[in-house]
């Protein structure tokens, strides 16, 4: 009897130790109910959030080296973070978003809107709007007046270009929303108080690297042919400029041959009058694909296939000919694309949640080259499946 009393009575001592908490060695948690519990401690990152930011940690290689418009101090993305409880707190607002674009078309802009639209969805915040100015200021005005009607918490901005995104844009300071502006902030605006911030690329890193990849093919006594952006458009003037501090710092006594352009339509014409004065040009630089593109076309007709380009950006045609070992672009390089999408939709969290967001917040660059093409495509462009073109050359290619 008194042996069954005492373990009774150490029964109960275990059980009061348990409920309160006193057992000195609990059994080790299993991996997954270790990753639960983190998940549930309401100041820990989100881990959809770090696991999206763990990406890009190995393209973030320097320090951001240019200022925005307003000399806004940019910063890489990967401290751009989310608590549990404040995607918890998001979650339960209900709120609403419209994106109002300056251009949807081509890969490079569904992978920037995908990945707002992605985080938005994670986020629980509804988009019920997606507009496309096509670079007309007067439609982007109009798409601001038709979102607002549908009360939206919050706008993401894509102006098409400062000036008269002061003018369009106002409609929607005035209404009190929470703005964050993808790369073109409007003139007069100022970070905190008519908007968020700025998401956007690292123009001068874009610029900088591909400069880096034609000075390699060039030789020293070698000959280039600059085609730059003559127009007001931030992140084109940014990397232009890079392009040009990046050769005078590396080769100062190269001979360099330049034009300007406005419409990217007229960049082949341009090339191809250069290439007439200069015909001793090895390589050229224009500022992003599309008038790469059509650079290319001119220079081939022209039977310049000779002459390499280097450029920056991922579409289609851009990727088919730097794999065409006839092709004449040798060069591109990426920033990872979708990220700046995701950079909008957490800013917007920020601007609602009232949390001190940085002035402008920029992605890593990455080169492209047709050994690491696919891979990069998968991180820059994760919602936009690999072109079936690009794919099939690939293939062929043993890649």
């Amino acid at each position: 009897m008194k042996r069954m009393l005492l373990v009774g009575l150490f029964a109960l001592i275990c059980l009061a130790q348990i409920f309160a908490g006193g057992v000195s060695e609990p059994a080790k948690a299993t991996g997954g109910e270790a990753t639960a519990a983190k998940a549930l401690d309401p100041n820990a990152i989100d881990p959809w959030i770090a696991e999206k930011r763990k990406a890009e940690k190995p393209f973030i290689t320097s320090q951001v080296r240019f200022k925005g418009i307003g000399g806004e101090i940019p910063v890489y993305d990967d401290q751009l973070v989310l608590t549990n409880a404040e995607v918890a707190k998001l979650r339960a607002g209900k709120f609403k978003a419209a994106y109002v674009d300056n251009n949807t078309a081509g890969e490079y802009s569904l992978a920037i809107i995908g990945g707002a639209r992605e985080t938005l969805k994670y986020l629980g915040i509804e988009m019920i709007a997606e507009t496309s100015a096509n670079f007309d200021a007067g439609k982007q005005k109009n798409d601001v007046e038709s979102v607002l009607a549908m009360k939206p918490d919050l706008v993401i901005g894509y102006p098409v270009d400062p000036t008269t995104g002061a003018e369009v844009f106002r409609p929607v300071v005035d209404a009190g929303l929470t703005l964050v502006i993808v790369s073109n902030r409007p003139h007069g605006y100022t970070p905190g108080k008519e908007y968020v911030a700025v998401s956007t690329n690292n123009p001068y890193d874009n610029g900088w690297n591909t400069a880096q990849m034609m000075l390699d093919a060039v030789p020293a006594d070698g000959e280039i042919g600059l085609i730059l952006y003559q127009d007001e458009y931030f992140v084109l003037n940014v990397m232009d400029q890079a392009v040009k501090d990046c050769i005078k710092q590396f080769r100062p006594k190269l001979t360099v041959r330049t034009e300007g352009y406005v419409d990217w339509n007229t960049a082949g014409e341009k090339a191809t009058a250069l290439m007439q004065r200069y015909p001793k040009i090895q390589a050229m630089y224009t500022t992003w694909f599309d008038p790469a593109m059509v650079v290319a076309s001119d220079l081939k007709a022209i039977e310049r296939r000779d002459v390499k380009i280097y450029t920056f950006g991922m579409n289609t045609p851009a990727l088919l000919d730097l794999l065409d070992a006839k092709g004449n672009i040798k060069g591109l390089t990426t920033d990872l694309t979708w990220n700046v999408g995701m950079n909008t939709a957490i800013l917007a969290a920020y601007g609602l949640l009232k949390k001190q967001a940085p002035e402008m917040v920029v992605v890593p660059n990455a080169p492209v080259t047709p050994e690491n093409l696919r891979e990069i495509w998968s991180i820059a462009y994760t919602n936009v499946p690999l072109p079936k073109e690009v794919d099939d050359v690939l293939k062929k290619l043993g890649k």
